[in-house]
């Protein structure tokens, strides 16, 4: 099998909020972070190749009690059941570079899962 992958995924437990086509605001948590996209638990199933307003509270690298709310677009590539969630697989895009080194670091880290 191939991985066709082309950034590390990298194991997180961050808070976030994904804003629906309809409007409704889910919480969700993200379980992996890399530079191209996120996995996220959901209760609600996504459908593939939806695009949704996606809002990550992300902590700094060195100190996690200074957070940054960070607001990018994410389009779902795949939704599977897990126990009582869904992992959703997200492309992220159109991140404001002003979170260019915010996220850096993180893309970065070595996997220690």
């Amino acid at each position: 099998m191939s991985n066709a992958r082309s950034s590390t995924r990298v194991p997180v437990n961050w808070r976030a909020a994904l804003r629906l086509a309809s409007g409704q605001i889910v919480i969700v948590k993200v379980l992996n972070y890399s530079q191209n996209g996120v996995q996220i638990s959901c209760p609600q199933i996504l459908p593939d190749n939806s695009t949704y307003q996606l809002t990550i509270e992300v902590p700094h690298i060195r100190d996690a009690s200074h957070r940054s709310q960070v607001n990018c677009k994410a389009t779902s590539l795949y939704c599977i059941l897990s126990g009582d969630h869904y992992r959703v697989g997200m492309k992220i895009s159109e991140i404001p570079p002003k979170f260019d080194e915010l996220l850096r670091p993180w893309a970065s880290k070595p996997n220690t899962k």
